[in-house]
């Protein structure tokens, strides 16, 4: 969920337009991505994909970072999936509707789909697993089901999710964890154990069958997976993907050009160039949904309580020097703000601090009238372009005498601080960003939201992001998601945004069938060795 990449690097933005909530919309399908032209696709081989963290929690209710989601849709299958292009799929669910007054929804699912240990997918599983995400402590679902009031039953193929109001992101949350599926029987066999060794729990194209922490996970091909290819053929093709933490970026892509790995989903910007050129590799890319932050802790007591402090931070930072001398060495898009542009609902004219402001920076710290701005900022260990990062926007803050120390921590070290709202001033955390601009601001900002780890809270902003939610018209949708973007950015800020990033996929070039997405999660079930 969260991203662990800081560097701000976009090329060629697009909007995703949400597919319409109804049924029938395209065949189900196992993998839209096929070999490229003139390849054929062979079975059998394994892979390596060189990850750049280590995961936190395979439980799809618990998860609460991007590289946990790398691994997640290998294993499980969602009710619904995306294409690159952003439009809304069948998945699980073959098709569904929407009732006029858009509080009911009703999806009709795949009859030939079973658990990797053999029990059945059907609609009291889809209504377990809901239940599960909306009633237990500690879900972090719960806000993607808010709008969730009962799930029924209807028979063994059909079930109707019964809405409290309309909510228009309902779909794009149920492509991710919230509609992911997990085998009951598991589950409630593995008990704690679930949130890391959740064998044989998915529908997915691959069934998880190994996982050392820090070293390695196993995934190998799930035999009985219901997709096929555009020719009709069974998917997978692959027989395993070993999945190896490597959290530094020149650590991977060596390991990439010399045969320890096949496939990544970050590198630095400076290496862009050259992985480019290189005859060996290939490298895709498209725009991304993801955000680069700072994040404050604004409960009471401590420094950042005062948004004005926020404010402060926010204005003193340069961000065209970050996107130029830092880690995406000029590759890429600043921002400030969550929505990206790759959201329909993105505004090209915000740009509350077109330049660096040092001296309202002062001012601003001044009319606190407590002296100094000074503070501890969390960074994630492993990655020298991370802390180069890091270190270049310590020396911007210096301009308007803010003294920010860093101290390094591991990423799952920093979010477990984080989600418990203990770090003492700021973490340096982005998202890897959803469909929906409703999943790239609603759940940091609105007031106890589980990944509000900032404890940000304000009424209006809480109001606001209440009504676009049950908004169905787009255009009146992004009215509503700017004016509160006004307010958590600027008017009384949240956190610190200062760019978006991309979605790369760099592979050995008798790797294909596999295409970029904006969420930057690799898709394996079309991917194949060419021999």
């Amino acid at each position: 969920m969260r991203s662990a990449r800081y560097f701000v690097a976009f090329l060629g933005a697009f909007a995703v337009l949400l597919a319409a909530c109804s049924g029938g919309q395209q065949p189900a399908g196992g993998g839209s991505a096929s070999p490229s032209a003139g390849t054929k696709a062979t079975y059998g081989g394994s892979i390596t994909f060189g990850l750049e963290n280590d995961v936190s929690n395979l439980d799809p209710m618990l998860s609460g970072l991007f590289v946990d989601r790398n691994i997640m849709y290998a294993m499980y299958d969602s009710l619904v999936r995306v294409t690159p292009k952003g439009d809304i799929i069948p998945w699980l669910a073959d098709k569904w509707e929407t009732s006029s007054d858009g509080k009911t929804v009703t999806f009709t699912l795949r009859t030939d789909v079973k658990y990797h240990d053999g029990t059945a997918f059907d609609a009291d599983s889809v209504k377990w697993n809901i239940e599960r995400y909306k009633t237990t402590q500690g879900s972090l679902r719960t806000a993607d089901l808010a709008s969730v009031d009962s799930v029924t039953v209807v028979d063994a193929k059909t079930v109707k999710f019964n809405l409290k109001s309309a909510f228009a992101p309902l779909l794009g949350a149920l492509v991710d964890r919230a509609g992911m599926m997990v085998s009951k029987a598991v589950q409630t066999a593995v008990g704690a154990d679930f949130t890391l060794k959740p064998f044989k729990a998915g529908t997915g194209p691959f069934i998880l069958t190994e996982a050392v922490k820090g070293d390695h996970y196993t995934l190998e091909k799930n035999p009985n997976w219901w997709g096929k290819d555009k020719d009709g053929s069974k998917l997978p093709y692959l027989d395993k993907i070993t999945v190896r933490p490597i959290t530094d970026a020149d650590v991977a892509l060596t390991n990439l050009r010399t045969g320890n790995a096949q496939v990544l989903n970050r590198i630095n910007g400076k290496d862009v160039a050259a992985v480019k050129a290189d005859s060996t590799l290939s490298y895709l890319e498209v725009g991304s949904f993801s955000w680069n932050s700072l994040v404050p802790n604004e409960a009471p007591g401590f420094i950042f309580s005062d948004h004005r402090y926020v404010k402060a931070v926010a204005m003193a930072l340069d961000r065209d020097e970050i996107l130029q001398s830092g880690p995406a060495a000029g590759i890429g898009l600043v921002g400030w703000g969550p929505i990206s542009p790759a959201h329909f609902a993105y505004d090209a004219s915000f740009k509350p601090w077109p330049k660096a402001d040092p001296d309202g920076a002062k001012k601003l710290i001044a009319d606190v009238g407590k002296g100094p701005l000074k503070f501890e900022l969390l960074v994630p260990s492993g990655d020298a372009g991370i802390l180069q990062a890091a270190q270049l926007i310590k020396s911007e803050l210096a301009k308007a005498d803010i003294t920010m120390d860093l101290k390094t921590q591991t990423l799952n070290e920093i979010v477990a601080i984080q989600q418990k709202h203990q770090h003492l001033g700021m973490t340096f955390v982005g998202w890897s960003g959803r469909l929906d601009p409703d999943g790239n601001t609603y759940d940091f900002v609105v007031t106890g939201s589980p990944n509000n780890d900032s404890s940000y809270s304000n009424k209006q902003v809480d109001d606001l992001m209440a009504q676009q939610r049950a908004e169905s018209d787009p255009a009146k949708r992004k009215q509503l998601l700017l004016q509160a973007q006004q307010i958590y950015t600027v008017d009384d800020p949240s956190r610190v945004w200062y760019g978006f990033g991309v979605s790369p996929l760099i592979t050995v070039k008798n790797l294909v069938g596999m295409e970029s997405y904006p969420d930057r999660i690799p898709r394996f079930q079309a991917a194949s060795l060419q021999k």
